[in-house]
């Protein structure tokens, strides 16, 4: 068996790639577009940290305060002072500087339901330089506590 050569049409000139493009520098060029948005969200889940921890902070003050309103309102005219300073009590006891200032409200009805009103700005935010100022609000609150024994004909004693 004779080994025959590819015919003429099949031996063609080498092939010829266009000239390579040169791909230096383009991983900081992917950087330097893609850095500011890695920047960004990194930053938004710190803020959204720093929110969430002065929310539950504000919350637990809150309650704080309720639980004494609920106790007091029934019994003291002045429960919406006493709650409200153990609202501000209770923030200092944690100890932390999350709302730049504290400001305790308690409203409602002594007879049936108090609340207490715990708001402040954020000491703390990511965004300063966007000049965006965080306030912080919660509520809590419940049917006051009242003891009514059988001969007071159902008023509080």
């Amino acid at each position: 068996m004779r080994l025959r050569s590819p015919p003429s049409w099949s031996r063609r000139a080498p092939f010829r790639s266009r000239p390579r493009r040169d791909d230096r520098g383009s991983s900081v060029v992917e950087l330097a577009v893609l850095a500011p948005a890695f920047l960004m969200i990194i930053m938004l889940i710190v803020q959204f940290g720093l929110w969430f921890n002065a929310r539950q902070a504000a919350l637990a003050a809150a309650q704080a305060g309720a639980q004494i309103a609920r106790e007091n309102a029934a019994v003291t005219a002045n429960w919406p002072s006493l709650a409200e300073q153990a609202s501000t009590s209770y923030y200092d006891t944690l100890n932390t500087s999350l709302l730049s200032s504290l400001k305790a409200n308690a409203h409602g009805d002594r007879a049936n339901q108090v609340f207490v009103t715990v708001s402040g700005p954020m000491g703390y935010s990511v965004f300063n330089f966007f000049g965006i100022k965080w306030t912080i609000t919660e509520t809590a609150g419940g049917p006051v506590e009242c003891f009514r024994p059988a001969d007071a004909a159902g008023a509080c004693g």
